[in-house]
């Protein structure tokens, strides 16, 4: 696609729109009250109209403006949380249906997502203007187009990162009851991260892979720190530590795949401890 393509009108949802329309679909509001969330959506769009591969600039983008935040129980409403437990499942069977190349099975999950984010933006249309909400809506737009492309492509492995960018947005955006649990839902989309990128390509990926052990290290940090509570789980945590030490200090593509995937075994037990 050219890159003039963006301003004299791009194909999106089956609509042709401008540039302006663009951001105030992806905005979630006729006014972007933000300079910042402007340019935002612009590098966004622009990224997916010139780049040969473009999950790696909407990547860039989403670790340099979108940190995984607490958000507050008065920002996410029931109905909301609710669109967005929906969406998270959906993009996480993304990813393992993308990884075993089913077509049928990966289009399905998309159109489903595709509606899911239909209603998150229509929930949010409703609600006063928020500028965090507004950026991750972009978030997740981007990355629908960046798997509409992958997948059209049969681009497996670009289908699954994208898919799984997806449910970073959605954890970004959710409401949850403790640090623990957000931090949880975290290390599981790190571990589907360190897989997918040692899978595609570990020697261009190495940068990106180095920032992901780091978050993951911090992560778990605080995580473990909480299980360790009045001395419980003590065996649980020596477990977490021993395993994140090894994903930290593994540069071998086939290994830090191997122990990406205990770590995301590994998470499931976490999930399951009150």
């Amino acid at each position: 696609m050219a890159k003039h393509e963006i301003v004299e009108g791009q194909r999106m949802d089956g609509v042709e729109r401008t540039e302006n329309q663009s951001i105030m679909l992806l905005s979630g509001s006729s006014k972007v009250n933000s300079l910042f969330c402007r340019r935002c959506i612009k590098g966004v769009l622009l990224a997916m109209t010139t780049c040969r591969k473009p999950q790696y600039l909407v990547i860039l983008l989403v670790m340099s403006v979108c940190p995984p935040l607490p958000v507050f129980a008065s920002e996410t409403s029931g109905g909301m949380s609710s669109i967005l437990v929906a969406m998270k499942g959906t993009a996480e069977d993304m990813v393992d249906t993308a990884l075993t190349k089913s077509a049928p099975a990966t289009q399905k999950l998309y159109r489903k997502v595709h509606h899911e984010l239909s209603r998150l933006h229509s929930h949010i249309d409703r609600l006063p203007f928020n500028e965090r909400r507004s950026r991750e809506l972009v978030m997740a737009y981007s990355w629908l187009r960046v798997i509409a492309i992958d997948l059209k492509q049969h681009a497996w492995i670009g289908t699954a990162i994208a898919a799984n960018q997806l449910s970073a947005s959605i954890i970004r955006f959710t409401n949850y009851p403790t640090l623990r649990k957000r931090d949880t839902a975290w290390l599981d989309y790190l571990g589907r991260e360190l897989l997918l990128l040692s899978k595609e390509n570990p020697r261009v990926n190495a940068e990106l892979l180095n920032v992901r052990r780091t978050d993951l290290a911090s992560t778990w940090q605080r995580v473990g720190k909480d299980l360790i509570k009045n001395f419980r789980n003590k065996t649980l945590v020596m477990r977490g530590d021993r395993l994140v030490g090894e994903i930290e200090k593994e540069h071998e593509p086939a290994q830090t795949i191997k122990l990406s995937g205990q770590l995301l075994d590994f998470v499931k037990q976490i999930e399951k401890v009150q």
